[in-house]
Protein backbone atom coordinates (compact mmCIF):
# COMPACT_ATOMS: atom_id res chain seq x y z
CA UNK A 1 0.00 0.00 0.00
CA UNK A 2 1.16 3.49 -1.11
CA UNK A 3 1.73 5.91 2.07
CA UNK A 4 -0.80 9.01 2.36
CA UNK A 5 1.81 11.95 1.09
CA UNK A 6 2.21 10.08 -1.87
CA UNK A 7 -1.61 9.29 -2.86
CA UNK A 8 -3.81 11.39 -5.41
CA UNK A 9 -7.38 12.33 -4.11
CA UNK A 10 -8.71 13.12 -7.26
CA UNK A 11 -8.20 13.03 -10.47
CA UNK A 12 -10.17 15.39 -12.77
CA UNK A 13 -11.36 15.22 -16.37
CA UNK A 14 -11.12 18.35 -17.74
CA UNK A 15 -10.20 18.60 -21.37
CA UNK A 16 -9.39 22.13 -23.25
CA UNK A 17 -12.02 22.95 -25.98
CA UNK A 18 -10.90 22.75 -29.21
CA UNK A 19 -7.26 21.96 -28.25
CA UNK A 20 -5.77 18.84 -30.40
CA UNK A 21 -3.48 16.14 -28.56
CA UNK A 22 -1.28 14.26 -30.93
CA UNK A 23 -0.53 10.62 -29.31
CA UNK A 24 1.18 7.46 -30.29
CA UNK A 25 -0.80 4.41 -29.35
CA UNK A 26 1.34 1.32 -29.76
CA UNK A 27 0.77 -2.51 -29.48
CA UNK A 28 3.73 -4.94 -29.39
CA UNK A 29 3.11 -8.54 -29.82
CA UNK A 30 5.57 -10.97 -29.11
CA UNK A 31 4.76 -14.56 -30.14
CA UNK A 32 6.89 -17.36 -28.86
CA UNK A 33 7.67 -20.43 -30.41
CA UNK A 34 8.02 -24.16 -29.01
CA UNK A 35 12.11 -22.84 -29.42
CA UNK A 36 11.85 -20.03 -27.62
CA UNK A 37 12.24 -17.68 -30.60
CA UNK A 38 10.05 -14.37 -30.42
CA UNK A 39 8.21 -12.91 -33.66
CA UNK A 40 7.50 -10.09 -32.95
CA UNK A 41 4.73 -7.31 -34.66
CA UNK A 42 4.21 -4.16 -33.75
CA UNK A 43 1.50 -1.89 -34.92
CA UNK A 44 1.70 2.28 -34.52
CA UNK A 45 -0.91 4.31 -34.26
CA UNK A 46 -0.99 8.30 -34.59
CA UNK A 47 -4.01 9.56 -32.93
CA UNK A 48 -5.51 12.81 -32.98
CA UNK A 49 -7.30 13.44 -30.03
CA UNK A 50 -10.06 16.49 -30.02
CA UNK A 51 -12.43 17.74 -27.59
CA UNK A 52 -15.33 19.19 -28.73
CA UNK A 53 -18.11 20.21 -26.45
CA UNK A 54 -20.53 18.49 -24.08
CA UNK A 55 -23.66 16.94 -24.82
CA UNK A 56 -25.79 16.33 -21.83
CA UNK A 57 -23.54 14.69 -19.39
CA UNK A 58 -21.16 13.50 -21.67
CA UNK A 59 -17.79 14.31 -22.89
CA UNK A 60 -17.44 14.38 -26.75
CA UNK A 61 -13.87 13.64 -28.15
CA UNK A 62 -13.08 13.18 -32.10
CA UNK A 63 -10.58 10.55 -32.33
CA UNK A 64 -8.83 10.51 -35.80
CA UNK A 65 -6.66 7.90 -36.84
CA UNK A 66 -3.73 9.63 -38.93
CA UNK A 67 -1.12 7.02 -39.74
CA UNK A 68 -1.10 3.37 -39.35
CA UNK A 69 2.44 1.48 -40.04
CA UNK A 70 3.40 -2.03 -39.08
CA UNK A 71 7.29 -3.14 -38.64
CA UNK A 72 8.43 -6.51 -37.64
CA UNK A 73 11.84 -7.94 -38.62
CA UNK A 74 9.61 -10.97 -40.35
CA UNK A 75 7.48 -10.31 -43.10
CA UNK A 76 3.40 -9.43 -42.38
CA UNK A 77 0.84 -11.27 -43.79
CA UNK A 78 -2.06 -9.33 -44.88
CA UNK A 79 -0.87 -6.21 -43.70
CA UNK A 80 -2.89 -3.72 -45.78
CA UNK A 81 -6.34 -5.88 -44.46
CA UNK A 82 -4.79 -5.16 -41.25
CA UNK A 83 -4.65 -1.35 -41.85
CA UNK A 84 -8.32 -1.74 -42.54
CA UNK A 85 -9.21 -3.23 -39.78
CA UNK A 86 -7.61 0.01 -37.78
CA UNK A 87 -9.01 2.89 -40.32
CA UNK A 88 -12.68 1.19 -39.92
CA UNK A 89 -12.26 3.32 -36.91
CA UNK A 90 -10.11 5.86 -37.86
CA UNK A 91 -12.86 8.43 -37.14
CA UNK A 92 -14.81 8.59 -34.13
CA UNK A 93 -17.24 10.54 -32.26
CA UNK A 94 -16.70 9.00 -28.81
CA UNK A 95 -19.16 10.03 -25.65
CA UNK A 96 -17.14 9.56 -22.75
CA UNK A 97 -18.57 10.06 -19.02
CA UNK A 98 -16.54 12.19 -15.86
CA UNK A 99 -14.50 8.89 -15.33
CA UNK A 100 -12.88 9.22 -18.56
CA UNK A 101 -14.58 6.14 -20.17
CA UNK A 102 -16.14 5.42 -23.75
CA UNK A 103 -19.71 4.76 -23.15
CA UNK A 104 -21.20 6.08 -26.60
CA UNK A 105 -20.50 6.55 -30.22
CA UNK A 106 -22.45 9.62 -31.62
CA UNK A 107 -20.95 8.73 -35.40
CA UNK A 108 -21.88 5.11 -35.78
CA UNK A 109 -24.17 5.34 -38.62
CA UNK A 110 -21.55 7.07 -40.78
CA UNK A 111 -19.10 4.61 -39.42
CA UNK A 112 -20.89 1.83 -40.77
CA UNK A 113 -22.01 3.42 -44.05
CA UNK A 114 -17.78 3.92 -44.57
CA UNK A 115 -17.18 0.64 -43.49
CA UNK A 116 -20.18 -0.93 -46.24
CA UNK A 117 -17.77 0.99 -48.85
CA UNK A 118 -14.74 -0.21 -47.95
CA UNK A 119 -15.89 -3.52 -48.29
CA UNK A 120 -16.96 -3.22 -51.96
CA UNK A 121 -13.86 -1.53 -52.36
CA UNK A 122 -11.83 -4.27 -50.81
CA UNK A 123 -13.63 -6.99 -52.72
CA UNK A 124 -12.75 -6.05 -56.05
CA UNK A 125 -8.93 -7.48 -54.60
CA UNK A 126 -9.52 -9.74 -52.09
CA UNK A 127 -11.59 -13.38 -51.89
CA UNK A 128 -12.10 -16.18 -50.48
CA UNK A 129 -13.44 -17.34 -46.93
CA UNK A 130 -10.84 -15.87 -45.02
CA UNK A 131 -10.88 -12.84 -45.83
CA UNK A 132 -14.79 -13.03 -45.74
CA UNK A 133 -14.30 -13.91 -42.16
CA UNK A 134 -12.11 -10.79 -41.47
CA UNK A 135 -15.26 -8.30 -43.72
CA UNK A 136 -17.84 -10.20 -41.23
CA UNK A 137 -15.37 -9.53 -37.80
CA UNK A 138 -15.80 -6.03 -38.36
CA UNK A 139 -18.65 -6.09 -39.46
CA UNK A 140 -20.18 -7.38 -36.13
CA UNK A 141 -18.28 -5.23 -34.12
CA UNK A 142 -19.55 -1.87 -36.11
CA UNK A 143 -23.39 -3.46 -36.07
CA UNK A 144 -23.71 -3.12 -32.46
CA UNK A 145 -23.08 0.10 -30.66
CA UNK A 146 -22.05 -1.90 -27.16
CA UNK A 147 -19.72 -4.12 -28.89
CA UNK A 148 -18.02 -0.97 -30.79
CA UNK A 149 -17.72 0.21 -27.25
CA UNK A 150 -16.29 -2.66 -25.90
CA UNK A 151 -13.75 -2.73 -29.04
CA UNK A 152 -12.74 0.66 -28.34
CA UNK A 153 -12.36 0.54 -25.05
CA UNK A 154 -9.67 -2.15 -25.20
CA UNK A 155 -5.79 -1.36 -24.63
CA UNK A 156 -5.69 -2.46 -28.28
CA UNK A 157 -7.48 0.36 -29.08
CA UNK A 158 -7.94 3.86 -26.82
CA UNK A 159 -8.18 1.70 -23.06
CA UNK A 160 -4.96 3.06 -22.17
CA UNK A 161 -6.17 7.30 -23.01
CA UNK A 162 -9.86 6.26 -21.75
CA UNK A 163 -9.10 4.49 -19.02
CA UNK A 164 -11.74 5.05 -16.81
CA UNK A 165 -9.86 6.29 -13.28
CA UNK A 166 -10.74 9.87 -12.78
CA UNK A 167 -12.60 10.76 -9.81
CA UNK A 168 -11.87 10.47 -6.03
CA UNK A 169 -10.05 8.18 -4.45
CA UNK A 170 -10.34 6.99 -0.96
CA UNK A 171 -7.26 5.45 -0.04
CA UNK A 172 -8.79 3.75 2.59
CA UNK A 173 -10.48 1.43 0.13
CA UNK A 174 -7.29 0.74 -2.41
CA UNK A 175 -6.28 -0.46 -4.60
CA UNK A 176 -9.37 0.14 -6.92
CA UNK A 177 -10.81 -3.38 -8.15
CA UNK A 178 -12.77 -4.28 -11.36
CA UNK A 179 -13.35 -7.08 -13.85
CA UNK A 180 -11.43 -6.58 -17.21
CA UNK A 181 -11.71 -9.13 -20.35
CA UNK A 182 -8.57 -9.42 -22.23
CA UNK A 183 -9.60 -9.88 -25.79
CA UNK A 184 -6.58 -10.56 -27.15
CA UNK A 185 -5.81 -13.55 -24.85
CA UNK A 186 -8.83 -15.29 -25.83
CA UNK A 187 -11.14 -13.19 -23.69
CA UNK A 188 -9.92 -14.41 -20.28
CA UNK A 189 -11.45 -12.11 -17.64
CA UNK A 190 -9.23 -10.87 -14.48
CA UNK A 191 -9.67 -8.56 -11.94
CA UNK A 192 -7.35 -5.20 -12.23
CA UNK A 193 -6.23 -3.63 -9.07
CA UNK A 194 -5.17 0.21 -9.52
CA UNK A 195 -3.04 2.39 -6.49
CA UNK A 196 -2.63 6.03 -7.15
CA UNK A 197 0.60 7.36 -6.09
CA UNK A 198 1.12 11.70 -7.12
CA UNK A 199 4.78 11.05 -6.30
CA UNK A 200 4.65 11.42 -10.26
CA UNK A 201 0.85 11.80 -11.06
CA UNK A 202 0.81 7.84 -11.75
CA UNK A 203 -1.38 5.17 -11.76
CA UNK A 204 0.01 1.76 -11.26
CA UNK A 205 -2.04 -1.01 -12.96
CA UNK A 206 -1.53 -4.74 -11.87
CA UNK A 207 -3.92 -7.88 -11.29
CA UNK A 208 -5.46 -9.87 -8.22
CA UNK A 209 -3.74 -12.62 -7.47
CA UNK A 210 -4.46 -16.24 -5.21
CA UNK A 211 -3.08 -16.29 -1.76
CA UNK A 212 -1.75 -19.05 -1.96
CA UNK A 213 2.20 -19.61 -2.13
CA UNK A 214 2.37 -19.67 -5.67
CA UNK A 215 0.45 -16.25 -6.08
CA UNK A 216 -0.53 -16.62 -9.26
CA UNK A 217 -2.98 -14.26 -11.31
CA UNK A 218 -6.37 -15.32 -10.77
CA UNK A 219 -8.21 -15.36 -14.32
CA UNK A 220 -11.16 -17.59 -15.71
CA UNK A 221 -9.50 -18.88 -18.83
CA UNK A 222 -6.08 -19.11 -20.04
CA UNK A 223 -3.38 -18.79 -17.26
CA UNK A 224 -2.14 -15.63 -17.45
CA UNK A 225 1.90 -15.12 -16.39
CA UNK A 226 1.92 -11.18 -15.87
CA UNK A 227 0.10 -8.27 -16.12
CA UNK A 228 1.87 -5.06 -15.06
CA UNK A 229 1.36 -1.58 -16.22
CA UNK A 230 1.35 2.12 -15.49
CA UNK A 231 -0.55 5.37 -16.52
CA UNK A 232 1.60 8.90 -16.20
CA UNK A 233 -0.64 12.12 -15.86
CA UNK A 234 1.11 15.50 -15.00
CA UNK A 235 -0.79 17.87 -12.03
CA UNK A 236 -3.64 19.06 -14.71
CA UNK A 237 -4.88 15.41 -15.40
CA UNK A 238 -2.93 15.31 -19.28
CA UNK A 239 -1.84 11.89 -19.90
CA UNK A 240 1.40 12.08 -20.81
CA UNK A 241 2.68 8.32 -21.42
CA UNK A 242 1.12 4.52 -20.20
CA UNK A 243 1.65 1.17 -20.84
CA UNK A 244 0.18 -2.44 -19.95
CA UNK A 245 1.71 -5.51 -20.23
CA UNK A 246 0.20 -8.73 -20.75
CA UNK A 247 1.42 -12.54 -21.12
CA UNK A 248 0.75 -15.92 -21.01
CA UNK A 249 2.83 -19.19 -22.27
CA UNK A 250 2.58 -18.35 -25.58
CA UNK A 251 3.52 -14.48 -25.69
CA UNK A 252 3.21 -10.73 -24.58
CA UNK A 253 1.56 -7.89 -25.74
CA UNK A 254 2.92 -4.21 -24.50
CA UNK A 255 0.34 -1.82 -25.68
CA UNK A 256 1.28 1.57 -24.94
CA UNK A 257 0.41 5.93 -25.41
CA UNK A 258 2.31 8.20 -25.60
CA UNK A 259 1.78 12.19 -25.86
CA UNK A 260 3.57 13.39 -28.85
CA UNK A 261 2.12 17.03 -29.28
Amino acid sequence: MISSEHFIEEFVLNPVLKKKYVYRFTTITNNFLKNKKEIGIACIRDVEITFLGKVKDLFVFNLFTSKVTFQSKQSIENEQLLKEDLYAFDTVHAGVNDKGEIVKIFNLTDMQKRWKATKQELRKDYEGFEFEDFLADITEVLEDEEQTVFYLKTPAMFGLYFHGLFGENDHAKMPVKRKTTLLDFDDTEITEEILANNKKAELIISAQKTDNFNNKIISDNEEIKSYWGKLCHNKEGLLLEGFLKVENESKNIIYSVLWVG
